[in-house]
């Protein structure tokens, strides 16, 4: 039986209705033809990076002098990367200072673990930590990874389809999906589903990530199981 057209837009409880703004759209979702859900094209996915892998890595100046470890990454409210939250040097628990470290002072450095960033020691009183609008009660806004990463999946009807394991970023810091490991009730398996932008009814705040679809099945076509060999840049 042919599927519904799908609107992939995310809705979760409590999100507030917002008005249409303009947005670019995710340049990884291939064009769905009547009477199909939107996919992922698989060749613009595998061509991006996975967020967990830097998370965690250390921050270095181009000197080559520590910064600090990578904590968090910021989204603005178009879906792209605004910026690094960067724990400076301490412990893992207790580090002596944190920073707001914009994405485009920022470099990934394939072949090695760990990222660049352009920041001296008197410097560092202009990287702080509230410049942005993450913790602003009006939609769309500023968020940090780390409130969707961990959040349940669940369906329209409330049906508990996943947990939100990971995401993906293309090389020019555009949000383009977000990975979803399924229980071994389930079949098991991780997904990848288009992130849809910050537009709508969608609170990155909520308790849990909301999938537009309404059965499993639905779900199940329009998302792309993932192989991790196939991942061709590393957050590195």
């Amino acid at each position: 039986m042919m599927l519904p057209r799908i609107t992939v837009v995310v809705f979760a409880a409590g999100a507030l209705t917002t008005p249409a703004l303009s947005q670019a759209p995710n340049p990884a979702i291939q064009p769905a033809l009547e009477g199909q859900v939107s996919q992922l094209a698989p060749d613009a996915l595998y061509e991006g990076w996975r967020s967990q892998p830097l998370i965690g890595q250390q921050a270095l100046r181009r000197s080559g002098d520590g910064v600090g470890i990578v904590r968090d990454l910021i989204v603005d409210a178009d879906g792209r990367l605004a910026a690094a939250l960067i724990a400076g040097e301490g412990t893992a628990s207790t580090p002596d200072a944190l920073y707001r470290i914009p994405w485009n002072e920022i470099d990934l450095t394939p072949g090695q673990q760990g990222i660049v960033a352009t920041i001296s020691e008197d410097e560092k009183a202009r990287y702080a930590l509230f410049p942005g609008t993450e913790g602003v009660q009006t939609l769309p806004r500023e968020f940090r990874l780390t409130e969707v990463l961990g959040d349940y999946a669940r369906l329209q009807t409330g049906y508990g389809y996943g947990y939100v394991t990971d995401a993906v970023f293309s090389r020019d810091g555009r949000l383009i999906a977000v990975l979803i490991s399924r229980d071994a009730a389930s079949g098991g398996g991780t997904f990848a589903f288009p992130f849809p932008g910050t537009i709508g009814r969608w609170d990155p705040g909520a308790s849990y990530y909301g999938l537009p679809f309404i059965t499993d099945s639905q779900a199940q076509t329009a998302g792309l199981r993932i192989d991790p060999k196939r991942f061709k840049n590393a957050a590195q």
